[in-house]
C-alpha cells in the first residue's frame, strides 16, 4: 500500500475516534425522544442484561437508500451527487421492562463509496472506483460527511423503531455542523419476504432557520436478515420458465454444477453488464416492464444480489436498467422507477436461473408509502456450452411478462446478453463452425514459394492476439482489439497452456517444416472516434462516438502468416428485419516471427462483401497493429541502450570541446574578441533549454510506464542524471566563454569595429531566423500523427503537434547551423583570428550531425514504439530523409568555410568587388616607460 493511502486511513480512524469523544453524548438528548417518539413508541426502562446486536431482520450493518425532496444541504455535494446509500450500524440491543419493547443505539452514516474506493484503489482502479474530474473531493469527504449517533426503541409486535439523536457533518468549506434529528422506521418484522419494505423518514430537529435544518428524507431498506423466499419454490421453476423457444436454440450449460453456487453465480452475473435487444418494441409503452421511467430507452441492464442461500440456490436480486447516457455508468444512486427486485431459483434440471420480478408502487414524491406489487415480470438467464459465429455471450437470457398484449404494463420480450467473455469460467464450452463452405470460396490456400520459408506465429501463439487501428475510405478512425476464441476444437486460451507455443515463438528457430492451416475463430470489437479540433494542447481528447462488434471464424496458414475470415457484426440498430450482418470478409497478414519484415506490422482489411446498394453494406477498413514478439523487443531495447549511449557520448565530446576553447580562450586572450557573441548565445541557450524544460521530451517514457520495455531498472534514470550533469557543465563553460568574450571587446582598441561587425551579423540572422519560424508555424499542421504503443495499452494514440514541438524542431536546426553567426561575424569584420579552436567548431559540428547521420542510416526499420525516441526522433519535422541529407551538408560547409577564414581571411568567400576595405587587427599597445 502506498504511503499517502497509509496516511489517509489513519486519518480517517483518528478522525473517527476524535469523533467518538466529541460528539455529544446520546443520553443529553434523551429528554427530546419523549417529546418526538411516545406517540410512537413509549419510553420504558432498559434492563441489565448484556446487549445483543441483531433485532428483527436488521444485523449489525444495515444498508438502505434515501430519498430528498429539497435540498439535503448539511450533507457535502459530492456525497450525493453519485449515490443516495446509507448504512446502519447497530450498536446494542437491549431489552426493557415492557415485553416486546427494545432499546436500540445505533448509527445513520453517509460515507461515499467512490471517495473510499478512490483513497484505497486510486483514481485509475478497476475495483470499480467511481472518479469526479469537475467536483474533487474535500478533506470532508474523506472523514465524517454525515454520522448520526442515535437512540430508541422498537416495538417489536407493531414493526415501529424510533430514535432521535445528534451527530456532526461536513460542509464543502470545511464548516462542522452538528445537527439533531429523529428517525422513523415502519415495518420492521422479526421475518421478511420479498413484499416487506422498510421505509421510514428521517427529520431535523433544528429550526427551518437553522444553518443544522435540513428538509425531511425519505428511507427505504430492504431486509437481510431471516428472509423466506416466498414466490419462488422447488415446485415453481416450470411456472417460470418461458414459452418461447429461446431454449432450443441456445443450448445451456452445467456450469454452476457441483460449485460453490453464491460465489460463482456473483463473479460471472453481478459483475457484469448486459446489452439489451428489444425483439418486438413497436411504441414506448410495450418496451419496458409496467411504469419503468427511464430518460432514454436502456441499452443495458445490470444485476445485484441483496442476499444469495448456496444450499437451495436461492438469489434475491436488484434489476437496474441503465440509461443511454455518458454519465450513466458512474451514477450509483438507487431510483425505484427503473429499478426491479426480484427472487430467483437455479433450476438443476435445465442449467438456467428462473426470476420473478416485482415492481415498486406507489413511489411518486415520496418513499414513506412504497411497496413491492406486480409482480408478473419474469426472467430468465442461462450459460450456453455451444458457440457460434452468431453468439459468442458467456451469459445470455430474456425479460417477458406473463401479462396479455391488452393488459396495463405488457411488453414485448427483451433479450439480453452479457458484453464480457469469460471463457475461463466455462471449461466445457465449445465453438461450432457453421462457415466452412463459404470460408473455403472467398480465402483460397496461397501456394508457399521456395525461397520464402519464414517462421511465422503458431496458431497457439500469443501474437494471436492483437490490437489495431483502424481506417476507413472515408477517412475515420479508430482503434480495436482481436482477440481469438478457439483454435480448430479447442479454446484459444487453452491451446496456449497445452502447447506452450509462447516458448517456441521465443526461442531461436529451428530447422524450417510446415505448420499447415488451422481453424481459428476471433472476436473483434472496434471502437470509432471523432479526431477533435485543433488546439494548442499535445493530447487531444478522443470521444468515441460509435462502435462495432464482430465474430468471424476461418482459416489461418501457420507456413504464410495469412488469416482469412468471414465475419458477422452486430447492429446496434436493426436495418430491416437483420439484427445482425454476415457479409464480411477478414484478411489480415502477420508479420514473420524471425526477422523484422514488413516493419513488424500486421496488415489486413476488413470489407464487406455485398452490392453497394445493399444497406448493410460499408466501405473497406484498413488494418494495422504491432506484431510483437520477444526478438522485436530485444531488438528495441538494444537500439534504445545504444541510443542512450550516444546521448551520453554527444554530450561529454560537447563538454570536451568546450573545455579546448575555453583553453584555447586563455591561452590567446588577444582572440576572444573576435568570437560572436551571438553564437555563443546560441550554444548556450542549446544547453540551458533542455534543462529547463527538464528533458521531458527526451525521456517521455515517464508517460508510459505501463509497457514493460521501459522497465530497465533504472538505467534511464541514471543516464538522465549523468546528461544533466554534463549539459549544466557545458552551459556554464559556455557562459563563461560569453562572459570573457564580451569584457574582453570593451577593452580590445579596435571594439567599436568589433561592435559593428557584431550588430550587423544580428542584424541579418534575427530576421533571418523569425522568418525560419514564421514558416514553420504557418505549416499546415491540421492532420494527426499516430503513434501505435506497445500493448496491452490502446493502440492508437492521436498526438496534435502544438506550437511548441514546432518551436522545438526550429530551435535544433538554428543550432544544427551555430556556425553561421561566427561566418557573418568574420565577413563583416573581415578578421583572420583564429578565434575558433579547430577541435571545438569541428568536434561540436559532428555532435549536431551524427543524429541525422544515424536517423539516415538506421531508417527506423524495426517497430518503433512510443516513448522509444531518445536519440533522433522521425516524428520531428527536421529528421526526414531529406533534412538528413542537407543538415549534414550544410553542417560540414560551414565547419570548412571558418577554416578557410581562420586562414584567408573573413572575406575570402566574398567575391572582390563585394569585400569591406578595412580589417580589423590588434594594434600592439605602447607602454609608457
Amino acid at each position: 500500500m502506498k504511503p499517502s493511502m497509509c496516511l489517509w486511513i489513519c486519518t480517517l480512524k483518528i478522525s473517527l475516534l476524535c469523533f467518538s469523544f466529541s460528539v455529544k453524548p446520546v443520553s443529553s438528548v434523551l429528554h427530546s425522544y419523549s417529546d418526538h417518539c411516545f406517540s410512537i413508541v413509549p419510553e420504558p426502562v432498559p434492563n441489565s442484561e448484556p446487549p445483543g446486536y441483531e433485532f428483527g431482520s436488521f444485523g449489525p450493518s444495515q444498508s438502505g437508500f434515501y430519498y430528498s425532496e429539497g435540498d439535503f444541504r448539511v450533507v457535502s455535494s459530492n456525497i450525493t451527487r453519485y449515490t443516495n446509500s446509507f448504512s446502519f450500524y447497530t450498536a446494542a440491543v437491549s431489552q426493557t421492562d415492557k415485553d416486546g419493547v427494545f432499546m436500540i443505539e445505533g448509527s445513520f452514516e453517509l460515507q461515499s463509496p467512490f471517495v473510499l474506493q478512490s483513497l484505497l484503489y486510486g483514481s485509475g482502479s478497476s475495483k470499480g472506483s467511481v472518479s469526479t474530474p469537475h467536483v474533487p473531493p474535500t478533506v470532508a469527504d474523506y472523514t465524517n460527511p454525515f454520522i448520526l449517533k442515535l437512540h430508541g426503541f422498537w416495538y417489536e409486535s407493531l414493526g415501529e423503531l424510533c430514535m432521535v439523536g445528534t451527530g456532526s457533518s461536513y460542509l464543502k468549506e470545511g464548516t462542522l455542523l452538528t445537527p439533531v434529528a429523529v428517525l422513523k422506521l415502519h415495518n420492521i418484522k422479526t421475518s421478511s419476504s420479498i413484499t416487506s419494505l422498510i421505509t421510514g423518514t428521517l427529520e431535523s430537529l433544528s429550526p427551518s432557520n437553522d444553518s443544522n435544518y435540513f428538509e425531511p428524507i425519505s428511507i427505504l431498506l430492504f431486509p437481510q436478515l431471516n428472509y423466506k423466499f416466498t414466490f419462488v419454490s422447488g415446485d415453481s421453476a416450470d411456472e417460470l420458465s418461458s414459452e418461447s423457444d429461446f431454449e432450443e436454440n441456445f443450448p445451456i450449460d452445467s456450469v454452476l454444477q457441483g460449485r460453490s453456487f453464491c460465489s460463482k453465480f456473483t463473479s460471472l452475473v453481478f459483475r457484469n453488464v448486459f446489452n439489451l435487444q428489444y425483439t418486438g418494441c413497436r411504441s414506448s409503452k410495450k418496451c419496458l416492464p409496467g411504469d419503468v421511467v427511464i430518460a432514454n430507452l436502456p441499452c443495458s441492464i445490470s444485476l445485484s444480489a441483496i442476499n444469495c442461500t448456496g444450499v437451495l440456490k436461492r438469489v434475491r436480486i436488484f434489476l437496474k436498467f441503465d440509461d443511454n447516457t455518458k454519465h450513466s455508468r458512474h451514477d450509483k444512486r438507487f431510483d425505484p422507477s427503473s429499478t426491479l427486485i426480484g427472487e430467483g431459483i437455479w433450476d438443476d434440471k435445465k442449467n438456467q436461473l428462473h426470476v420473478l420480478l416485482c415492481r415498486f408502487l406507489d413511489i411518486e414524491n415520496s418513499w414513506s408509502n412504497a411497496h413491492v406489487g406486480d409482480c408478473t415480470t419474469r426472467l430468465s438467464l442461462r450459460f450456453p456450452t455451444i458457440w457460434s459465429i452468431k453468439e459468442t455471450s458467456t451469459i445470455m437470457g430474456q425479460i417477458w411478462t406473463n401479462k396479455t398484449e391488452d393488459d396495463s404494463g405488457y411488453f414485448e420480450n427483451i433479450v439480453f446478453r452479457s458484453t464480457e467473455n469469460h471463457m475461463h469460467a466455462l471449461p466445457d464450452l465449445k465453438y461450432e463452425y457453421t462457415e466452412h463452405y463459404r470460408v473455403s470460396n472467398l480465402c483460397p490456400e496461397k501456394k508457399l514459394g521456395r525461397n520464402r520459408k519464414r517462421r511465422y506465429p503458431s496458431p497457439n501463439s500469443i501474437g494471436m492476439k492483437f490490437n489495431m487501428l483502424v481506417e476507413s475510405s472515408e477517412g475515420r478512425t479508430g482503434w480495436g482489439s482481436a482477440n481469438a476464441l478457439t483454435v480448430n476444437s479447442q479454446l484459444y486460451m487453452h491451446a496456449r497452456l497445452i502447447f506452450a507455443s509462447i516458448r517456441d515463438d521465443f526461442s531461436k528457430p529451428t530447422r524450417w517444416e510446415p505448420q499447415g492451416r488451422a481453424n481459428i475463430s476471433y472476436r473483434i470489437d472496434i471502437k470509432w472516434h471523432t479526431p477533435p479540433k485543433l488546439t494548442d494542447e499535445d493530447n487531444a481528447s478522443i470521444v468515441p462516438d460509435e462502435k462495432m462488434e464482430i465474430t468471424a471464424e476461418g482459416i489461418y496458414d501457420a507456413d504464410t502468416g495469412g488469416l482469412c475470415m468471414i465475419g458477422c457484426r452486430k447492429l446496434d440498430q436493426p436495418l430491416g428485419n437483420a439484427s445482425i450482418d454476415c457479409g464480411i470478409l477478414l484478411n489480415f497478414q502477420f508479420a514473420p516471427v524471425k526477422g523484422l519484415e514488413n516493419g513488424g506490422y500486421i496488415r489486413g482489411e476488413i470489407k464487406s462483401i455485398r452490392e453497394k446498394s445493399d444497406l448493410l453494406y460499408f466501405d473497406h477498413l484498413d488494418v494495422s497493429s504491432v506484431a510483437y514478439n520477444r526478438e522485436q523487443a530485444r531488438h528495441t531495447i538494444w537500439t534504445m541502450d545504444l541510443e542512450i549511449a550516444l546521448v551520453v557520448i554527444s554530450q561529454t565530446l560537447v563538454c570536451l570541446s568546450v573545455r579546448s576553447q575555453f583553453y584555447h580562450s586563455k591561452r590567446h586572450p588577444n582572440s576572444l574578441p573576435f568570437t560572436s557573441l551571438v553564437m555563443l548565445v546560441i550554444l548556450a541557450l542549446g544547453q540551458l533549454i533542455p534543462l529547463v524544460l527538464n528533458y521531458e521530451a527526451l525521456f517521455n517514457h515517464k508517460n508510459d510506464q505501463g509497457t514493460v520495455l521501459f522497465q530497465t531498472g533504472g538505467w534511464l534514470e541514471a543516464n538522465e542524471v549523468i546528461i544533466r550533469i554534463t549539459s549544466m557543465v557545458a552551459f556554464l563553460l559556455y557562459f563563461r566563454i560569453l562572459q570573457q568574450a564580451f569584457s574582453s571587446r570593451s577593452k580590445d582598441g579596435n571594439g567599436k569595429g568589433l561592435w559593428f561587425a557584431e550588430k550587423m551579423t544580428l542584424l541579418v540572422t534575427l530576421p533571418l531566423y523569425v522568418s525560419g519560424a514564421i514558416i514553420v508555424l504557418l505549416v499546415d499542421r491540421a492532420n494527426y500523427k499516430r503513434d501505435i504503443v506497445l500493448l496491452p495499452i490502446s493502440p492508437v494514440d492521436y498526438w496534435q503537434r502544438s506550437t511548441l514541438d514546432d518551436l522545438k524542431s526550429y530551435a535544433g536546426l538554428i543550432s544544427d547551423g551555430f556556425l553561421l553567426p561566427q561566418i557573418l561575424f568574420n565577413i563583416f569584420s573581415n578578421s583572420r583570428e583564429n578565434a575558433l579552436r579547430p577541435s571545438f567548431y569541428i568536434s561540436t559540428s559532428l555532435v549536431r550531425l551524427l543524429p541525422h547521420v544515424y536517423d539516415l542510416y538506421c531508417d527506423h526499420s524495426y517497430v518503433e514504439y512510443k516513448g522509444t525516441f531518445i536519440y533522433a526522433n522521425p516524428a520531428e519535422n527536421f529528421f526526414s530523409t531529406v533534412w538528413d541529407v542537407i543538415i549534414p551538408i550544410g553542417v560540414l560547409l560551414f565547419a570548412a568555410i571558418i577554416y578557410l577564414q581562420q586562414q584567408f581571411g573573413g572575406c575570402c568567400i566574398v567575391p572582390k568587388r563585394f569585400r569591406w576595405s578595412e580589417s580589423y587587427e590588434n594594434i600592439p599597445m605602447v607602454s609608457e616607460s
